[in-house]
């Protein structure tokens, strides 16, 4: 297990700093460990003060993280000269590990992160221990002295931030009036990448940025590599941005974003292993005339595209079970309808299935001490016109509200051009098969 050092600050919401760079390093399969060189009192609105960590604390942290094999390092705010001199002497023990700093010298909202003294000996002492520093366009005019205002300042300026001593640079063109470009430059080639401008404020990306490279240096990527696998990684958790207040900066981690992934890839792999099942079983006699539906939510759905089933729905054809392509998110609110309001009152079931009426399926649904609940659609019918004045949803809803326990069936009778139909819920597609087999006729 490879274990990266993080010396940065730490933010108590989690949204930059120490707390974001281990988010990274642990989502990417690292070990990591951290020495705090402030506490930055921020939340969505912003840093509203910041609190040097005492001097003895910060020495002891790292001559106890100095005895471990530190296979990467990457270093944040660094508050003063005294906490600058501390982490060069660190690194001089370090050589050929890589080491990413990102010179940040202010928050979002303007407060001073670094004093003079502090920049001045980060660029003398530490800039040229580094693989890479990563300033952004407002850093990089800082510690140049000049202003930029595109890509041709931006190459100048890495050409003159080269010169400091740094093996290369990457200066971020988030504040670029034009889509935010980041460049790569290594005193050989420069390597660029744009993306399209997300209209979203979002909090910690220079750390997560940072952090990523280090960790992909760490992992044996070269550099160049390194920069286009944290860049590609970048776009997927920009575009996971969350917000944890109603107002105020959006978040952003790397964990959050694989978490959501893998969350949907269960959810795929278990109706993959489903559909085998199903075909194995072949119950004909549960699919309705309207076809089978099989959906799958994943944990904490909100929205239909969260709910995976299969496209084409689950047929019958001479004789068996016929089921055209792979479960997919988003393809069927007919199901995905029911199992929200279903789950907006028992989250653990998030499977669902809608199956054929028949007397024999309740009679043994009740056999086995199953929840068995009917709702009357025909109530629901608007006698006039002859049209259905409650969504299924809605429906689900009301009689999720006055069930004593979760129901393992819901089933209507059918209405006019409504086919009768049993609605059977589980936690998982598993418990789904293993319901139908009790129930089958």
């Amino acid at each position: 297990m490879k274990t990266l050092l993080t010396i940065a600050g730490y933010d108590p919401s989690s949204g930059a700093g120490i707390v974001r760079d281990m988010d990274t390093f642990f989502s990417l399969g690292l070990h990591g460990v951290s020495v705090p060189t402030c506490t930055v009192i921020q939340g969505p609105k912003g840093v509203q003060n910041i609190y040097p960590t005492p001097m003895k604390q910060f020495k002891e942290m790292m001559c106890t993280l100095g005895e471990l094999p530190v296979e990467g390092i990457k270093i944040g705010v660094a508050c003063n000269a005294g906490y600058v001199r501390e982490a060069a002497t660190f690194l001089k023990n370090r050589e050929g590990v890589p080491v990413v700093i990102d010179p940040v010298l202010s928050a979002k909202n303007g407060t001073l992160l670094i004093d003079e003294a502090g920049l001045r000996n980060m660029v003398g002492r530490l800039f040229p221990m580094a693989a890479v520093i990563t300033p952004n366009i407002e850093e990089a005019s800082r510690i140049c002295g000049m202003t930029i205002k595109g890509i041709s300042d931006m190459k100048t300026a890495a050409e003159s931030l080269l010169r400091m001593g740094p093996a290369a640079v990457v200066i971020k063109g988030g504040h670029l009036n034009t889509n935010p470009t980041d460049i790569l430059y290594d005193g050989g080639e420069f390597v660029s990448w744009e993306r399209k401008r997300i209209d979203r404020v979002i909090h910690g990306t220079g750390c997560s940025f940072s952090s990523l490279l280090v960790s992909f240096l760490a992992l044996g990527y070269g550099l160049k590599d390194a920069f286009l696998e944290s860049e590609e990684l970048m776009e997927g958790i920009l575009r996971a941005g969350y917000r944890i207040d109603k107002e105020g900066y959006f978040y952003m981690s790397t964990g959050v974003m694989m978490a959501a992934g893998a969350k949907r890839w269960n959810v795929i792999k278990a109706l993959q292993e489903a559909k085998a099942r199903l075909l194995m079983l072949n119950p004909v006699e549960l699919v309705p005339d309207v076809q089978m539906d099989l959906g799958y939510a994943i944990e904490g759905a909100e929205g239909v595209e969260d709910v995976a089933a299969f496209p084409g729905g689950i047929g019958r054809y001479e004789g068996k079970i016929r089921i055209s392509g792979d479960p997919v998110f988003g393809v069927s609110c007919h199901i995905a309808r029911p199992l929200l309001a279903y789950m907006r009152h028992c989250p653990r079931s998030r499977a669902c299935a809608n199956l054929c009426y028949d007397e024999i399926v309740i009679r043994k649904a009740k056999q086995r001490k199953m929840e068995v609940v009917f709702f009357d659609r025909m109530k629901d019918m608007d006698r006039k016109s002859g049209t259905e004045t409650g969504n299924l949803d809605v429906l689900v809803d009301s009689v999720m509200g006055r069930a004593k326990r979760a129901p393992d069936i819901i089933y209507d009778k059918g209405a006019m051009g409504k086919e009768a139909v049993v609605r059977l819920f589980a936690k998982d597609p598993v418990e789904l098969m293993q319901k139908m087999e009790m129930i089958r006729p």
